[in-house]
């Protein structure tokens, strides 16, 4: 996920070396303590979820491939893809962990391109995901060389089976509500209206403007 303001900054060089220690040593003690690979998937644990998003403002549309396998009951690994219609891409793996059953924590390292802007290079994430009843917190943090720093947090209340509204964040585009609608088991759309401001390429704040954001995603 690319910065719109276009700053350009990174992380310093011991604290990704720290997410890579970090990488190292979750998928040491996933490895040391799974029991084996499972010989197949069981009915809920549905591995693939894929996402395409279309946003206002004539911005890029986007679409993320999720991979995501849990080794043991504590410990697993996971994989995505985020591509834009701007050329745009990133790769990123990683270990996941379980340090309550309502917990999630993971962290990645991978690689972004800027095809139009000349840039790519290393880059990493983590990412927080925890629900309590009928609320539901998601973060992702990621951090690249070439394209700066981005977040995205959301925090849902579920009104039944079939809807859920709540509110997000995401970088250089603001904040606002979020609309959810599970239209089957596997299957959900989601809307929402952010209000942020806007930065053009000199880094200078233009004004707060909307910014729509429509999106369908499947597990599989």
């Amino acid at each position: 996920m690319k910065e719109q303001s276009f700053v350009r900054g990174y992380w310093p060089l011991w604290i990704v070396a720290g997410i890579i220690v970090v990488v190292g040593v979750f998928l040491g003690l996933a490895i040391i303590f799974s029991p084996g690979a499972r010989a197949a998937e069981t009915e809920e644990a549905k591995p693939w979820w894929i996402e395409v998003q279309a946003v206002s403002r004539k911005q890029p549309a986007r679409a993320i491939i999720w991979y995501e396998r849990e080794l043991t009951s504590t410990f697993g690994f996971f994989a995505f893809m985020w591509k834009e219609s701007d050329r745009y891409r990133e790769l990123l793996i990683g270990p996941t962990w379980k340090p309550l059953e309502d917990v999630q924590l993971g962290c990645g390292v991978g690689r972004e391109y800027l095809p139009d802007e000349g840039g790519r290079g290393p880059r990493s994430t983590c990412f927080v995901e925890a629900s309590r009843r009928k609320f539901s917190l998601a973060a992702l943090f990621e951090n690249g060389r070439a394209s700066g720093s981005w977040n995205k947090t959301t925090v849902t209340y579920t009104l039944s089976e079939r809807f859920g509204m709540g509110l997000m964040h995401e970088t250089d585009l603001g904040n606002g509500p979020r609309l959810e609608w599970n239209v089957r088991k596997d299957v959900q759309i989601w809307a929402a209206l952010l209000r942020g401001n806007i930065l053009n390429t000199d880094d200078i704040v233009v004004e707060k403007k909307l910014t729509a954001l429509l999106a369908v995603n499947f597990s599989f």
